[in-house]
């Protein structure tokens, strides 16, 4: 599935569909298109994402092998991070049931995490649809909203006998829930409601039908474009010296398109890194300071004293020691304890580990060996 140019695998295993097509040109010769044909929905693309080129295939296609949906970025992938091949998929599928990718696990429960993101009322009514129109779901469902797996991207793959089975119980579904969504209001992100809701219900299907399901990694071959722009734009903020305005624009875009900051577009997992240097750096010029965060203004080199940061940071929290060159160039920089304080509170993926010393003996360690006074 795509919606631009980009450049196409090297494999007739992949075929690229043109989702949300309808009234545009070709954006790559021969590639097929969501709205060819009378049973098309591609006008809605603006709401259904991905699922608009799922839909096309599901009433054009009429090859009946094995039928599965990557997107122009993403890609099931072996242990060496290679595509797929037919070959491989048509193994796989001998020993289980469908593909999907990894399970991504949430801290809280999905429906809690849905509701950071998006509109949970949308998600309960999704809830309500299937426990009226296929009650025998709906455990499956309320189960899978309590738990803590996660799927993404509407990416899997699967025989083309229950891919048809599966279209047809989850467009039944969404037909149904269409009446009871209400936009008003929403930007052009949270517009995408119908991709959003359907993500994980391949995993409510699985567990209704105790389906076998091999997870897959998925190889990315590009971070998201929108990713990209944001960094190049605080990029050219910094070469400014606009560190307050670098920070208030981050602080915005992340609230209209959070999608941006997501690990499966921000490969690198920069954009988080970057929240925490813009709010230091920003923090540290209205104080007066005058450290490495104060005199810097390139993002690359600001990214790889905090990434130096955070190592030592690691270290400490793990009661290991640190190096005295680690030492050395922290305080030869004027690391602090607030800038310490804001990485120890920024860890949502927690890769200080559930071992680590309490945070005040943490900031103890930081201060004796670490910190330059000021």
């Amino acid at each position: 599935m795509a919606h631009k140019a980009y450049s196409e695998p090297d494999d007739p295993t992949y075929r690229t569909v043109f989702v949300g097509a309808k009234g545009k040109p070709d954006i790559l010769p021969g590639c097929l298109r969501d709205d060819a044909g009378e049973d098309n929905i591609s006008d809605l693309n603006p709401y259904f994402s991905e699922l608009t080129g799922i839909y096309w295939v599901w009433k054009n296609y009429t090859g009946q092998e094995n039928i599965g949906v990557c997107h122009y970025r993403r890609y099931f992938s072996d242990d060496s991070l290679e595509k797929l091949t037919s070959a491989q998929y048509d193994e796989i599928l001998k020993k289980y049931d469908l593909i999907t990718s990894k399970n991504i696990p949430t801290e809280i429960s999905y429906r809690d995490s849905f509701a950071r993101a998006h509109n949970v009322a949308d998600l309960d009514a999704v809830g309500d649809t299937i426990k009226r129109i296929y009650p025998e779901y709906g455990m499956a469902f309320d189960e899978v909203m309590a738990g803590h797996d996660q799927y993404f991207g509407n990416l899997f793959v699967m025989p083309r006998k229950l891919f048809d089975e599966y279209c047809e119980w989850m467009f039944t579904i969404l037909t149904e829930t269409m009446p009871a969504i209400d936009m008003t209001g929403y930007n052009a992100y949270q517009q995408r409601v119908y991709g959003f809701l359907t993500e994980n219900l391949p995993l409510v299907y699985i567990k209704a039908r105790g389906l076998r399901n091999y997870e897959s990694q998925v190889v990315y071959t590009s971070e998201k474009a929108e990713t990209t722009e944001v960094v190049l734009a605080i990029t050219e903020l910094l070469h400014q010296k606009m560190t307050h305005e670098a920070k208030e624009m981050l602080t915005q875009i992340l609230k209209v398109r959070p999608e941006v900051a997501l690990i499966t577009s921000d490969l690198s997992g920069n954009i988080e890194f970057t929240k925490q240097i813009l709010f230091i750096k920003d923090h540290d010029e209205s104080e007066g300071k005058d450290n490495f965060f104060t005199r810097e203004y390139d993002l690359t080199a600001l990214m790889n004293f905090y990434k130096e940061a955070f190592i030592a940071l690691s270290h400490l929290s793990r009661r290991e020691d640190v190096e005295e060159s680690e030492r050395k160039y922290l305080k030869d920089n004027g690391f602090d304890l607030f800038a310490a304080n804001v990485i120890l509170s920024n860890d949502p993926s927690e890769r200080f580990g559930r071992e680590s010393l309490d945070r005040n003996t943490v900031m103890q360690r930081i201060n004796e060996v670490c910190v330059r006074e000021v």
